[in-house]
């Protein structure tokens, strides 16, 4: 017996959108305003470029290779103690953690200098200092410098807030200095917020030059945000770089922040990344002593001074805004309103899946064969998951912690290859199935109604571990509902194009990451990691391979050719 339309109720899925409805009101009056930057009392104090720079220079001569826990990072680790202890002012300290350097446990370390304020609220300024490729002039040899001379203005003046600033071990890509630094901290709960000095010196600036994107679905601190911006503005001429609200909600979605800030933000500290040179880490042929400009150097190094200056100087801790949002020209948007939007555009789908599957056992259809038969749909897409995990277990696929450099990972012949192996066991599974009956043409009478409770189910399951991801992916479990319509030529393709247009926000959310992170051709080889390392976590893979075998097996559906009745 075929699924017909009466086992659809179009009326209880109507009725099943009032909900949403009520989440674009809520959106409408949850807009709140952007708080204002936080402006210096005083003009901040002339920052050094000249001597930063030469700092630069000395860095480079005496130690032109610095991986993490190398002895070249060593060498100037011991030049940043011994400057810091050049401040009377300041308490010298140094940390200690595990790392890891070419497969090998290493030491590394955080040199600190501590300046004590007024208050025990706290400012926290810090800059990495090894480079895992290349001499690092423009990033981490800048930032070094520039922690340097930074230090010394601010030793020599009286501040409100104590003053931590540190030159971190690790690459300054994941954080781990910073992360140390941060847990080391005798009063945590006093830091108001932590400044990361992210590629200064860069000859050729690009945008953002605010960094604020973290490693989960957390928002950054909006009014630190503004804070940077209006130095930046004022110091370097460099003006706000907002991404759109989509490429935001993308962010959100596919959590990619890259830098020391992003995992902070991940733990709820309140932090940004004030960078010449955007988010992504300068590659090596952009990173040598050629391409350290002193200009961009000194105009940003005073940019970090008037950031510190006004937070030193703010009468209150700075406002960090909802714990996730999007910024829409002068107004936030609550996270949790997103959500509930996601939630009721899912729940109509799968309130009329369950009542189609109810209606189809009383109507004698064997729901148990469906479900079966829709759960088999997403086997291709299981097997191919399940090969990546394998080859990251195996170390064909790096797992390195996130957030990692893009570019210590691109998409070489290797790659390619194992690329290529994942997307042959896919389809070599889809060939099995095929050959078991498991097709469009034999699905049971009760197909459409279980790839809906399939694929409902797994939107709902995504919802709960990342409601922006679910909010983007929520239209593929609409899709089914074209599948129940009379056979024909209509009906194909209003299948094939509502399965198409469904998945175009998902891609656009991916194509949107890649190009902030400028990517590139290496883009799927970046997400591949981004699953084998865990950021991608199994609680969004599982349920995503459920919901686009749901998307095949409605499309499976539509473009099958029933077998023609047997003649008597």
């Amino acid at each position: 017996m075929p699924l017909s339309g009466p086992l659809i109720d179009l009326r209880l899925y109507r009725l099943a959108f009032i909900p949403t409805v009520l989440a674009v009101i809520a959106i409408m009056f949850s807009l709140e305003g952007i708080p204002g930057p936080v402006e210096p009392a005083t003009p901040p104090a002339t920052f050094e470029g000249d001597r930063a720079a030469a700092q630069v220079r000395q860095i480079l001569e005496l130690a032109p290779e610095r991986p993490p826990g190398s002895a070249g990072d060593a060498r100037i680790a011991d030049l940043v103690g011994e400057r810091f202890g050049e401040i009377p002012a300041g308490t010298v300290s140094e940390q200690d953690f595990a790392g890891e350097l070419d497969g090998e446990d290493v030491t590394l370390r955080n040199v600190v200098l501590t300046l004590l304020g007024d208050s025990d609220q706290t400012v926290v300024v810090v800059a990495p200092r090894a480079s895992p490729r290349g001499p690092g002039a423009a990033s981490s040899a800048a930032a070094t410098g520039l922690l340097i001379e930074l230090a010394s203005s601010l030793g020599v003046a009286d501040h409100e807030r104590t003053f931590v600033l540190a030159s971190t071990g690790g690459d300054g890509t994941s954080g781990a200095g910073v992360a140390s630094l941060i847990e080391s901290l005798p009063e945590r709960d006093a830091v108001e917020a932590v400044v990361v000095i992210s590629q200064p010196g860069a000859r050729e600036r690009r945008p953002p030059h605010v960094v604020d994107s973290s490693s989960d679905s957390n928002s950054g601190p909006i009014q630190l945000e503004r804070t940077a911006e209006l130095a930046l503005q004022s110091q370097a001429q460099a003006q706000p770089d907002e991404p759109g609200a989509f490429t935001q909600l993308a962010r959100l979605a596919i959590p990619s922040g890259l830098g020391a800030q992003a995992p902070l933000i991940a733990e709820g500290v309140d932090a940004v990344a004030i960078s010449s040179a955007g988010e992504r880490p300068l590659a090596e042929p952009d990173d040598g002593p050629d391409d350290l400009s002193a200009e961009t150097l000194d105009a940003f190094g005073r940019s970090v001074q008037s950031t510190v200056g006004a937070l030193d100087t703010a009468p209150a801790e700075p406002v960090h805004g909802p714990g996730t949002y999007l910024r829409l020209a002068d107004n936030l948007l609550a996270g949790w309103t997103l959500a509930l939007l996601a939630l009721t555009l899912i729940v109509p789908a799968l309130v009329v899946s369950i009542d189609a599957g109810a209606r189809a056992l009383r109507g004698g259809l064997d729901m148990r064969a469906a479900l079966a038969w829709a759960a088999a749909r997403s086997l291709p897409l299981i097997g191919a998951l399940a090969l990546l995990y394998a080859l990251a277990l195996v170390g064909a696929i790096p797992t390195p912690d996130f957030p990692f450099d893009p570019g210590l990972y691109e998409l070489g012949t290797g790659a390619a290859i194992t690329i290529a192996a994942i997307v042959a066991v896919a389809l070599a599974s889809a060939v099995l199935l095929r050959s078991r009956g498991v097709t469009g043409s034999r699905a049971p009478g009760a197909a459409a109604p279980a790839l809906g409770v399939i694929g409902s189910v797994a939107c709902l399951v995504i919802w709960l571990a990342n409601p922006y991801l679910a909010l983007l992916v929520a239209p593929l479990a609409h899709v089914w509902l074209l599948a129940t319509l009379a056979p024909g030529a209509a009906r194909t393709a209003l299948v094939v194009a509502g399965a198409a247009l469904a998945c175009l926000p998902a891609i656009a959310a991916l194509a949107a990451v890649a190009g902030a992170l400028d990517l590139g051709g290496d883009a799927p080889w970046t997400f591949a990691i981004m699953v084998g390392d865990g950021q991608l976590g199994l609680a969004l893979t599982a349920p995503a391979c459920f919901l686009g075998g749901a998307l095949l097996g409605a499309v499976a559906i539509a473009i099958a050719r029933r077998p023609a009745p047997a003649q008597r």
